[in-house]
């Protein structure tokens, strides 16, 4: 189905009325894995802030995606308030992205015009989201509050993993080629969200979503493992 979205899935469990039980797990799936990669990383001890961010960002979005699939399924308990915690780890998780691949930029200049405006934009995205989220009507415009996220994270990924991340394959190593790879994988999600593309009521446009996300963080760990290996020059 494309262009809507079929009715959301219904189950029972321990007396409660419960909703989008692949959502959970789908979630649960990327969440498990994130933090696994930031347990990876952690593990290298390496000392530089290039490594310690990728950390945090595996660590925030990991939690932000498992609480998101709680939100999901206990929404007819939680309402809107379940679905904050994961809406506020979207933009972190990707502020601490754009961190770790600003720390390493060349030209220190640079590299400090780059961070205020990921602290800028950071603290625009809270509020305007916090604005939406006071006054929009929820359920009516369901998408609304999570509209500010969604394009913080597109703009984010791509300047950062994306750009400064072909950039540096060129400056310090081919390993780097895995960051603009996992964002390219992960481009389609947008395309998915926007023309709600669903396969089926049991895998859809979040389902799809959340494989391609799991598979472009997967590029990201094996990027961040393989500089932490050797490089052809030093980060800092």
């Amino acid at each position: 189905m494309v262009g809507a979205d079929f009715p959301k899935i219904e189950f029972q469990m321990f007396g409660l009325d419960l909703l989008e039980p692949m959502a959970l797990i789908f979630d649960s799936i990327l969440g498990v894995l994130s933090v696994f990669f930031a347990v990876k990383v952690f593990q290298l001890k390496k000392t530089i802030p290039f490594y310690k961010y990728w950390m945090l960002f595996f660590l925030v979005f990991g939690l932000g995606a498992f609480t998101g699939g709680l939100g999901h399924v206990f929404f007819n308990q939680w309402g809107i308030t379940g679905k904050i915690p994961s809406w506020v780890a979207g933009p972190v998780s990707i502020y601490f992205l754009e961190k770790t691949m600003i720390s390493i930029h060349w030209d220190k200049t640079t590299a400090k015009k780059w961070q205020l405006a990921s602290d800028i934009k950071l603290g625009l995205v809270l509020l305007i989201f916090l604005y939406l989220l006071i006054t929009i009507g929820y359920p009516q415009e369901k998408t609304t509050p999570f509209l500010p996220i969604a394009i913080n994270t597109i703009i984010g990924v791509i300047s950062t993993a994306g750009i400064l991340g072909f950039k540096y394959t060129e400056k310090y190593s081919a390993k780097f080629k895995f960051f603009w790879l996992g964002v390219l994988i992960m481009m389609p999600t947008a395309f998915i969200f926007l023309m709600k593309i669903n396969v089926h009521q049991w895998f859809d446009k979040n389902d799809f979503s959340h494989i391609l996300f799991a598979i472009g963080i997967t590029y990201f760990y094996l990027g961040v493992k393989g500089i932490a290996n050797g490089l052809k020059q030093s980060l800092v």
